[in-house]
């Protein structure tokens, strides 16, 4: 299974993100997060293999916390300038993700994630 942590300062796209995650073989949430400091203890104490990231937090953004992982991140974010996605991946972020989305745009890219996942653990 691949352990995922959602963190996102709003309860319930936390909890939709959560559902489309449960949704897909293989996948498993561990968690949800809704500061960066919340998600930066939780990643510490689950162990997660991806981290669902949101931008705006209420205590720091999240690409301030990127590197505190342990785990592949992808950042999900209403923020769509060009500046703000290249900051993004170069913190160490494997994919970004524009709000709002389609359920199966998370889906093909958690499956992308999943193949890639496997592909580095030998399987």
């Amino acid at each position: 299974m691949i352990r995922v942590l959602v963190v996102d300062d709003d309860f319930r796209v936390a909890q939709v993100q959560a559902s489309y995650v449960e949704r897909v073989p293989s996948f498993e949430v561990v968690g949800t997060a809704h500061t960066a400091a919340e998600a930066v203890r939780l990643a510490q104490e689950l162990r997660p293999d991806l981290v669902l990231l949101d931008e705006y937090l209420p205590d720091a953004n999240g690409f301030s916390v990127i590197c505190r992982f342990e785990a592949a991140v992808i950042v999900i974010s209403a923020a769509n300038d060009a500046a703000t996605v290249q900051r993004a991946l170069a913190r160490g972020a494997i994919n970004y993700l524009l709000k709002p989305f389609a359920p199966s745009v998370l889906v093909d890219r958690l499956n992308a994630f999943a193949r890639f996942h496997r592909l580095l653990a030998g399987d």
